[in-house]
């Protein structure tokens, strides 16, 4: 049986209503053993603990940063700003060379670290993958937590558009 909502397929209303649910916006990076940096636009982040201090990242099995993150990878997380749309369009763009003239730093186990366009880079190391069907959820443990360029603006994205929270 294929559920439908109001003639639509499931997958047209699933993403429907998965659109009214606003969602921080953070770009995830990593470094490959060369050092070359790698990093996706995800609003599938969330807390998870807070003893031991852990949080949770959907991504998707076909991702090419996916691989860097495996097996116990380094990650930070790096909660944009509220002027950070550009950034994020970025990283959610396949075909350009993401890091390309953005200021970037590197820390802890060479992780790229974006402080000038976020409110907070979160550096991490992914203990437990549980897969969840076209994504693996990863659930990393808190190393460093390192402010960004201050403030307490958030970029969210909802219905499909990007708004600035707190700026």
């Amino acid at each position: 049986m294929t559920a439908t909502t109001a003639g639509r397929s499931a997958t047209a209303g699933f993403l429907d209503a998965m659109a009214t649910l606003a969602g921080g916006v953070c770009v995830v990076t990593a470094a490959a053993a060369d050092g070359t940096p790698a990093g996706f636009t995800s609003t599938a982040v969330m807390s998870l603990s807070r003893a031991p201090q852990l949080i949770a990242i959907g991504v998707q099995r076909g991702s090419r940063t996916l691989p860097l993150l495996q097996d116990g990878g380094r990650l930070a997380l790096n909660i944009l700003a509220a002027d950070g749309e550009s950034v994020s369009r970025r990283f959610a763009d396949p075909t350009v060379d993401r890091f390309a003239g953005l200021e970037w730093t590197t820390g802890e186990g060479g992780v790229p670290l974006l402080l000038e366009q976020s409110t907070y880079a979160v550096v991490c190391r992914v203990r437990e993958e549980v897969a969840a069907g076209d994504h693996l959820l990863l659930i990393a443990g808190i190393d460093e937590i390192i402010p960004g360029r201050g403030g307490d603006s958030a970029l969210v994205h909802h219905a499909r558009r990007y708004h600035g929270v707190g700026a």
